[in-house]
């Protein structure tokens, strides 16, 4: 026979489940396994193994830390400062005619960053200038008329015709101009609609090309002026969680150079994402050394303050039978199966508010084990729990 200590654990760890089994079958049609067989006695969740059980080497246990106070690992994405950029598409359909701004490019509000041929903003321009002769026009229409109506020979109706006439003119010709010239191009007819970056920043991105058709209805901005200075943060918080997340809490974010950045939270959503079932909260990122960049995918660390009550690693805790339970490691071989309510800090670790005293252990490894200790105990161990428990005090070494 190989010693027991000559064994690697890996080896004793992957022979648990056969000894396990032989352990259960030679109880079967007899009495209660004692102490003198090697086997653990189990009763109503309670566990006590003797002091030579092989099984006891595939057990391992932690101490439960106090308090939930921990550092959440969020999901995050790092994108321009909304109140900081602005994306441009085209207004109409056309064709890139000429690109004037290169990306990192700093531009001012209203410079040309790239010119659009469309034919559709040239019919607006002609518009413009159409809607000009005919106000011009109607206006000498209307002087004509008043002189004509000053001496007697113009009627007081065609007096009023040519006046609705005039104001109509005006109307016209106000929509065709407010139309040509919003885009800083109107008083031409060269089809030539010009793209102007709307706030003074920097050519952020540009996803264009001359010769490339546009159209109004595209899914990606042609450009993007914004201030890589400052970055937005937005994290995925799960919704079980949303509630411990507050503005104003430290947000820490590795950077690619091994740098840690601080950040503040600034905002958290008061909704749920009705398909990812996160709420999404936000931080600002002072981003002067470049550190990170636009649609960056991130970890982030917000610190939870602690609310009482213990966290242990998840790996503690068990699903059974839809309910949360933990083996704790009373010392001496016995081990108790314990209900709890444990949520999620992230890390690889769960809160428990209550049930759980600091400074207990925990089994982290070998659980499932216990679990089918527990499950293959006799009805009858059960149901005695009330004098059986007390034998295994007794008992224990």
């Amino acid at each position: 026979m190989i010693p027991h200590a000559a064994i690697p654990p890996r080896t004793r760890r992957s022979l648990l489940p056969a000894l396990l089994a032989l352990a259960l079958l030679s109880g079967c049609g007899r009495a209660p396994a004692s102490y003198a067989d090697g086997a653990p006695v189990v009763s109503a969740g309670q566990i006590q193994f003797p002091a030579d059980s092989r099984q006891l080497d595939v057990l391992r246990s932690e101490v439960v830390s106090e308090g939930a106070s921990a550092s959440l690992q969020l999901p995050g994405r790092v994108v321009w400062d909304e109140t900081r950029s602005s994306a441009l598409r085209a207004p109409l359909p056309g064709q890139v005619s000429r690109i004037e701004a290169q990306p990192g490019q700093k531009v001012k509000a209203g410079q040309v960053i790239a010119w659009i041929t469309s034919p559709e903003f040239g019919q607006a321009q002609a518009d413009g200038v159409r809607g000009r002769a005919e106000l011009l026009q109607a206006r000498r229409e209307l002087e004509r008329t008043r002189e004509l109506h000053a001496a007697g020979v113009a009627s007081g109706r065609e007096l009023d015709e040519a006046e609705a006439h005039f104001a109509g003119s005006q109307a016209d010709h106000a929509r065709a101009a407010a139309f040509a010239t919003a885009y800083g191009n109107g008083n031409r007819v060269d089809q030539r609609l010009p793209m102007r970056a709307p706030i003074d920043g920097v050519l952020v991105e540009r996803r264009m090309s001359p010769g490339m058709n546009v159209s109004p209805d595209g899914e990606q901005p042609l450009a993007v002026v914004g201030d890589p200075d400052r970055l937005w943060l937005l994290l995925d918080i799960p919704e079980r969680l949303a509630a411990r997340l507050q503005p104003g809490m430290t947000v820490r974010v590795p950077a690619a150079d091994g740098s840690t950045l601080q950040a503040t939270l600034q905002h958290v959503d008061d909704f749920v994402d009705s398909e990812r079932r996160v709420v999404q909260a936000r931080a600002e990122l002072d981003n002067h050394a470049r550190s990170f960049k636009a649609g960056q995918y991130v970890r982030a660390q917000v610190e939870l303050p602690a609310q009482g009550g213990v966290s242990l690693p998840d790996a503690a805790v068990l699903l059974i039978d839809g309910k949360q339970v933990v083996f704790v490691d009373e010392g001496k071989g016995h081990y108790a199966r314990r209900a709890v309510q444990a949520e999620e800090l992230g890390d690889g670790r769960l809160w428990v508010r209550e049930g759980l005293a600091a400074g207990s252990r925990v089994v982290v490894e070998g659980g499932l084990l216990l679990q089918q200790l527990v499950d293959s105990a006799p009805a009858s161990a059960t149901a005695s729990s009330a004098t059986t428990a007390p034998a295994m005090e007794r008992a224990a070494p």
